[in-house]
């Protein structure tokens, strides 16, 4: 990584010179103080063109006030702000400095030069496009693209741009029905933070974050190139208030070393990594055993790994499909999506293109499969992108091919990148990355929910594996499940329960028959079995399986031999409960107050007595008075709902003995009332619209 440090080449001549050898922060920050004019603008220069934009960035926070108004000098801030820092707004004032001068001829070394190149016109439209101007952004790419050189490597990028700002302006105005949110400073901090991959339940979050070490054991490897810390993957549980943890780095994470999350098995039991030491960029993986995950290992599949530049994977559900990316020959251009299949030998297949529906001239990455196994969501930063990466949709046809890649839609996507994209098992909670204004670091993480993207036609199986005493699963005495499906051809398969807390999930095809069998992994016996069918007319179903273990007698306790005490059957009183809130306010805590003694209490002794389950339906409001906070009223009442949502089913789920019992269904979230006038004090006018209300059936 340090790769500078074996290089010996010298910048510039002159009293005040500098090697890649000697080639530190403190140096640069020397030459910055003591430097001749002429020698800031060298280094400057050449640093830029090496890579070394942060470095190159201490000089020209210098440079620019020798001349606050030379457009040279304010070019090369705004280039170095956007490159290093991706602030397109503090950049754009630099840039419009930067084009008030323009010279086709441009020289960076001389310190007469006071002219910026035409890039100035492509590096500003940039930033229109980055902050959603698309009008002026595609003046700017048109005034670059008619005064710079006609050989200029930047006019094909400005015509791929003025073809997604065409896309954006479109998506823009017939934004999707999604709400988004940044997960907050839990997890995001000032450094940057991407590639979250989230647990089928949605109850742990691993993550990569470049965070630098406790007690600066990360400052030596920091790249000073681009100021960045070396990778590292976190990860986070929600707790049962609905928030994250404060997040915990694995234990396979290196100091020196760069490792990424990409993907990870059902059972939490393995996390594919992508680690770059052979220089080419590798995908490795980490399994989980003695309570921990063990160190880092080159994934072997044939045909994988080469010296080619392989970035992400995927396994699907069902373990018969292998997604992954690479840049080897052959593709349609840049990096390419691929897939082997498992044979019946168990082995796989050749790594196959996934065509040009999916793939194209541009990028294509992270690829990411729904638990139907027949969804696939990628990046891609080609002619259908509204600006850098956008997530994509592609569904597997039933002869095995893939449809043409759609774009998911704003805002959804934003005009940056927006990559990595998982889901819940139900696919309506989904996490990302983006770069985006209320961000907290370069890249963040953030949460969508949607009431449209969950699996169709498919049935889930979840289940748990619990433990007499609540004691810990032994990794010796590992119960591990088969699913048979009676009625499939060849659709066997196994699922593992994660060991942490004995949960597993699987999906479903509907209209089938199963049979469960529970195995010791040590001797592959059958220990107990049982059998269901799916339903054939519902679009998702929840299959909800228990089975009692007890470690001490190595044995696993059926459940007709257990004590089951009578079921009075009688009729159940539906509840109602209803929260006014104050202007912005969206949360309530369900472990106090009124809500808990008048509401959450009431449903806990109907299922203390013997109901034996319960629904919730979610009634949410917001009045007209404007939110800055929010944005708009749309948003503060969606996210009035979904916290409330979350947090009842966090509270339920949190208790073995409502586990599966509770569920929980928005009915409505709406704004309404009388229209605002500007009289935001009036809040008796407002106040009866600003609600959360609930009601049981």
């Amino acid at each position: 990584m340090q790769f500078y440090k074996k290089l010996m080449i010298v910048l510039f001549t002159g009293s005040l010179t500098v090697s890649y050898a000697q080639l530190t922060e403190e140096n640069i920050r020397e030459i910055a103080l003591n430097g001749t004019e002429q020698q800031i603008v060298t280094e400057c220069s050449s640093l830029t063109q090496q890579g070394f934009l942060y470095l190159a960035s201490i000089l020209a926070d210098k440079l620019i006030t020798f001349d606050p108004q030379s457009s040279n000098y304010a070019y090369r801030k705004g280039f170095l702000e956007l490159e290093v820092n991706m602030n397109y707004e503090e950049a754009m004032r630099y840039f419009e400095i930067a084009i008030l001068d323009i010279d086709p001829n441009y020289d960076m070394y001389s310190i007469k030069e006071k002219s910026a190149p035409p890039d100035a016109l492509y590096h500003l439209a940039r930033c229109h496009h980055l902050a959603e101007n698309i009008d002026k952004a595609e003046e700017y790419f048109n005034q670059f693209k008619a005064v710079t050189n006609k050989k200029s490597e930047l006019i094909p990028v400005a015509d791929l741009k003025l073809i997604q700002c065409a896309r954006a302006r479109e998506h823009i105005a017939n934004p999707v029905d999604v709400y988004l949110k940044n997960i907050g400073p839990v997890i995001n901090t000032e450094f940057p933070e991407y590639s979250p991959v989230i647990s089928l339940d949605g109850s742990s979050l691993y993550f990569t974050s470049r965070r630098p070490w406790e007690n600066n054991e990360t400052e030596e490897y920091r790249d000073i190139a681009i100021n960045q810390y070396p990778e590292d993957v976190y990860v986070s549980y929600m707790d049962f208030d609905s928030t994250w943890t404060e997040p915990k780095r694995l234990s396979f994470c290196q100091p020196v070393r760069n490792e990424a999350s990409i993907s990870m098995s059902s059972d939490e039991r393995r996390i594919y990594l992508y680690e770059d030491t052979t220089g080419d960029g590798d995908i490795y993986y980490t399994d989980f055993y003695h309570a921990k995950f063990q160190e880092i290992e080159y994934l072997d599949y044939k045909n994988v790994n080469t010296k080619y530049w392989e970035t992400h994977c995927m396994m699907s559900n069902d373990q018969r499909r292998f997604f992954f990316v690479s840049d080897r020959p052959g593709g349609y251009g840049g990096r390419d999506i691929y897939v082997m299949e498992k044979k019946k030998s168990g082995r796989w297949s050749k790594p196959k293109n996934l065509g040009p529906g999916i793939n194209t001239p541009y990028d294509e990455d992270a690829p990411f499969i729904s638990v139907d196994d027949r969804t696939l969501y990628y990046a891609s930063n080609g002619k259908k992108s509204i600006g850098g990466f956008d997530i994509m949709k592609s569904v597997m046809s039933e002869d095995s091919t893939w449809t043409e890649g759609a774009n998911m839609g704003y805002p959804f996507n934003s005009t940056n990148d927006d990559i990595f994209y998982t889901t819940t098992i139900d696919g309506r909670r989904g996490y990302m990355t983006s770069y985006r204004s209320d961000g907290h670091g370069e890249k963040d993480i953030y949460e969508i929910h949607n009431d449209y993207l969950g699996t169709k036609e498919i049935a889930v199986l979840k289940g748990l594996i619990k433990t007499v005493d609540d004691k810990p699963i032994p990794e010796d005495f590992a119960i591990n499940v088969r699913l048979v499906c009676i009625d499939c051809d060849d659709q066997n398969k196994m699922v593992f329960p994660r060991l942490r807390d004995g949960v597993f999930m699987t999906g479903l095809l509907p209209c089938k028959t199963y049979r469960l069998e529970y195995m010791n992994l040590s001797d592959t016996i059958v220990m107990h079995d049982d059998s269901f069918t799916t339903l054939c007319d519902t679009a998702y179903q929840e299959i909800y399986k228990e089975l009692l273990l007890d470690v001490d007698k190595r044995q696993i306790i059926i459940e007709d031999t257990l004590e089951i005490p009578p079921v009075i059957v009688e009729e159940w009183p539906n509840l109602e409960f209803m929260h006014y809130f104050a202007y912005n306010k969206n949360k309530l805590d369900v472990r106090k107050g009124k809500l808990n003694k008048e509401f959450v209490k009431e449903i806990e002794k109907q299922l203390d007595g013997g109901r034996p389950n319960i629904t919730i339906n979610i009634y949410s409001s917001a009045s007209h008075v404007p939110t800055k906070t929010y944005k708009t009223n749309e948003n503060l009442t969606k996210i009035r709902a979904e916290n409330m949502k979350y947090d009842l089913i966090a509270h339920f789920e949190k208790k073995e003995d409502y586990k599966g019992r509770v569920n929980v269904v928005i009915v409505s979230s709406v704004v309404q009332g009388p229209e605002y006038i500007k009289d935001s004090a009036n809040k008796e006018k407002y106040f009866p619209y600003q609600y959360v209300g609930m009601k049981t059936e």
